[in-house]
């Protein structure tokens, strides 16, 4: 195996640390320094190496919202409203006891149950079938027992996530934020977006509060990149020092808090006390909702 893809340091850089040279122990090593990502990713409540982020956000009718993992690099697109990209149905609805569609982000899941009470499901992933073109083509050719209709092509990640909806009676409509070209400023630092001008609004032109983004459950859809192409050296010291104490903890007696001989005293420091002695360090990059 090999660490992460997102990890906060190297096995070079734990294995110098620890002043370990041989491979026997690479795979330990490496599962210390995901372990150890993991929780400094949780301390700062978000995510730190530089990646895509697909975002539905919330801003309830303000003119601004913050994305979920600051500093952004660049943002792709914001957009929202509603519009049909596609419509799936059933071909044995007639006999079907269930039929639904759902869409978690990631993978569009169709389920069927028949008279006889056996249940069946297809997945097809965004990474698979990035448009919904894609998406259509492939349920109309590869899966059996359903069919599809294209209204609009659309990138698939920014689909409208959704849980099981029925089929039987009527076509599931699945849907896309269509509008993208309302003006906004970015505050790259904070992740902050702010509506200047919006090129679709939802309100009366002589209302007192123009350029809104509209309210409801998490509307608006954001694809931006954030986070640090070089890890800064502070925060990778803390990542090789967690994971060092982490491979050195599978060897250590968990039952034994202290012991002495003699004149020598020795008291293991619990996990609340190492965690508390790098918060310091990690504050600065911890996200403060």
């Amino acid at each position: 195996m090999a660490v992460g893809t997102y990890a906060l340091t190297s096995l070079a850089n734990l294995k110098a640390w620890i002043g370990i040279t041989a491979d026997t122990h690479n795979a330990v090593l490496e599962s210390s320094i995901d372990r150890s990502t993991s929780i400094i990713e949780s301390y700062c409540d978000r995510l730190l190496k530089t990646r895509t982020h697909y975002e539905w956000v919330m801003p309830r009718g303000s003119q601004s919202f913050v994305v979920d993992n600051p500093p952004v690099t660049s943002i792709e697109t914001v957009a929202f409203g509603r519009q049909d990209s596609f419509t799936v149905t059933s071909d044995t609805a007639s006999t079907d006891v269930l039929a639904t569609v759902n869409f978690d982000g990631e993978r569009l899941r169709l389920y069927k149950v028949n008279a006889s009470g056996s249940k069946t499901h297809d997945t097809l992933t965004a990474s698979s079938y990035p448009t919904t073109s894609q998406l259509v083509t492939q349920i109309n050719s590869g899966v059996s027992g359903w069919s599809a209709t294209l209204v609009e092509n659309a990138y698939t990640k920014s689909l409208y996530r959704f849980g099981g909806r029925g089929v039987k009676d009527a076509p599931c409509h699945v849907r896309f934020p269509r509008d993208n070209v309302s003006e906004y400023e970015v505050e790259f630092d904070r992740g902050q977006v702010h509506l200047t001008v919006d090129r679709f609004p939802g309100i009366r032109s002589d209302d007192a509060s123009p350029n809104r983004f509209p309210r409801g459950f998490f509307p608006v859809f954001v694809e931006y990149t954030s986070g640090y192409e070089t890890v800064p050296p502070d925060l990778e010291q803390v990542a090789v020092e967690i994971a060092a104490e982490l491979y050195r903890e599978r060897l250590s007696d968990r039952t034994m808090a202290s012991e002495s001989l003699g004149d020598y005293n020795y008291s293991r420091a619990n996990v609340a006390d190492l965690v508390a002695s790098r918060a310091a360090k990690l504050d600065a990059y911890r996200r403060i909702r």
